[in-house]
């Protein structure tokens, strides 16, 4: 693991992908939005109702409990992170990106 992406007990309200820009983006309860941009791979559980952040965790290698857990047979590309989204209710799994960013007061 390289980081924490501090999100804990924050709500999912959205989520939107641009495919023109390999950009997934997660509009969340705090008026915040998560963008991952040149998205490769993402798998998600069921999105419901409540969508509670428990953990967010980027990574350089995949960890082999995300491999046996996702089915993730290769290693990373270069250059690329994943991120596993750990929740509370409702929403979790992984992104395979290039970068993230974090955007504030964003009213959707």
């Amino acid at each position: 693991m390289i980081n924490n992406i501090n999100f804990h007990d924050v709500n999912i309200y959205g989520i939107f992908y641009i495919e023109e820009e390999e950009t997934l983006e997660l509009f969340l309860s705090n008026n915040k939005k998560l963008r991952f941009e040149r998205v490769i791979h993402w798998d998600f559980s069921e999105f419901e109702k409540q969508n509670i952040i428990f953990d967010i965790k980027q990574y350089q290698e995949v960890p082999l409990w995300i491999k046996e857990n996702f089915g993730i047979k290769k290693e990373l590309p270069l250059n690329n992170l994943l991120c596993y989204i750990d929740s509370s209710v409702g929403l979790s799994g992984i992104i395979i990106y290039r970068n993230v960013k974090i955007f504030e007061d964003v009213i959707s």
